[in-house]
């Protein structure tokens, strides 16, 4: 493994808050004092920074670069890899302040072999807080560009407190499990944030209440979910104001997974994405989803043969067995899938009656047009769709342009204008 090349310093390249020069930037977190803010210049920094106490790190925007300065992006186990992970920031401190500064996965000076969008990736996690040490609360990062990371963008792993906003997260698709900006376990906000080219862009788990707030996302695997809200206590997600397009092939927009608190996704927009909207099981019967004034347009969807959906909603649980699924919409908009929503409830026991209820209540104001089939409920489960426009005056399955409504789907009144 080749040597990083030192950077070449000058008295203002790293300051500290009473204007004194450090050599490093973890050379200064290591002398100031908690509560200083640390000014980091225009430049090149190859390191692998520990913040162990409350600090402010300040760039100067994205001419302030920092490269991990070991390469172990494939260590196992977990993230952290017993300690042997490359972390371009690992945080272990509470009230820690991260801006204005680019982190850069590939080393210039180092090769991994490991081959991601193009570039060689060195860093396992961009900035990930170290769990293993302890609950580290209040940290902010913001302003602040990551690229090029094998596993973890942005990671709140301890299940502290947190926001994330206006950064951008780019290129992290190292293997299924890679997560651009992820919660585990805490709560706080993500807002006007832009991810492109992850394999999953936003998402927590175990969330105790997160915001995910006008964030932009393109081009990954899954754009934005919650898994398991609620099962630690807390208060529901919200889900508001995002956008997420060009999916990946067989690519989700927006879904829920396993809540024991009903999350509220709302004025979201979603394009070209094989599924736009879903809903996974519940862990508590009647807590579920609602999904409002969302608009899911499936123009442009990829898959790899399989059909498109606007919304689909399950009682299965993606290998955790199945749970009550309820799900809750009004105002959402469904056009050009081959499925405007599908209702599914799956047996545990092949051939026998289905042992959770899958209930849907999309009865005010929702849309269908241009979809190949309205909405289909599968047997045993329960789907209102009165009240909802069907492309056409005349009501669903009347040819034409009209919508179908199929299987257990109700209908009647329907709207006779758009809504």
């Amino acid at each position: 493994m080749a040597a990083a090349a030192a950077p070449a310093w000058s008295s203002n390249d790293l300051v500290c808050s009473s204007g004194c020069p450090f050599n490093s930037i973890q050379a200064a977190i290591n002398a100031v004092t908690p509560g200083t803010t640390i000014t980091i210049g225009s430049g090149e920094y190859f390191e692998n920074i520990v913040v162990g106490k409350s600090v402010t790190l300040k760039g100067s925007g994205n001419a302030t670069v920092i490269y991990p300065s070991i390469s172990t992006p494939e260590c196992s186990p977990g993230s952290l890899c017993e300690g042997t992970a490359s972390n371009i920031i690992l945080v272990q401190a509470n009230d820690v302040t991260i801006t204005k500064l680019h982190l850069d996965g590939n080393n210039p000076h180092l090769t991994s072999g490991v081959i991601r969008g193009g570039q060689d990736i060195d860093a396992r996690n961009g900035i990930i807080v170290n769990f293993e040490q302890g609950v580290y609360n209040d940290l902010t990062v913001s302003k602040v560009k990551v690229s090029n990371i094998y596993l973890r963008g942005i990671y709140a792993s301890s299940g502290g407190t947190f926001n994330f906003n206006h950064d951008v997260v780019e290129n992290v698709q190292g293997e299924e499990e890679s997560i651009a900006m992820f919660n585990f376990g805490g709560s706080g906000e993500m807002a006007h944030n832009r991810v492109t080219d992850a394999n999953d862009a936003i998402s927590a788990n175990w969330s105790t209440g997160t915001r995910f707030i006008d964030n932009t996302i393109a081009k990954s695997g899954s754009g934005l979910h919650t898994d398991n809200n609620g099962g630690g206590g807390g208060d529901a997600d919200l889900i508001k104001g995002n956008r997420v397009r060009e999916c990946s092939v067989n690519g989700y927009g927006i879904f829920v997974f396993v809540p024991y608190v009903s999350a509220t996704v709302e004025s979201n927009k979603i394009s070209a994405c094989s599924v736009g909207l879903a809903a996974f099981g519940g862990a508590m019967a009647g807590e579920g989803p609602t999904f409002a004034d969302n608009s899911v347009n499936g123009t442009g969807a990829a898959t790899s043969g399989g059909g498109t959906y606007g919304a689909y909603l399950t009682t299965d649980q993606l290998g955790y067995e199945y749970g009550e699924l309820t799900a809750t919409f009004r105002g959402d908009k469904f056009e050009h899938f081959d499925t405007g929503m599908l209702v599914t409830q799956t047996s545990p026991t092949p051939g026998q009656p289905a042992g959770d209820q899958a209930t849907v209540t999309a009865s005010t104001d929702d849309s269908f047009e241009h979809d190949g089939t309205g909405v289909d409920g599968e047997p045993g489960t329960v789907v209102n769709a009165q009240e909802d426009w069907w492309g056409c005056a005349q009501g669903p399955n009347m040819g034409g342009h009209c919508n179908t409504a199929l299987g257990t789907v109700t209908y009647t009144p329907w709207l006779t204008s758009a809504p």
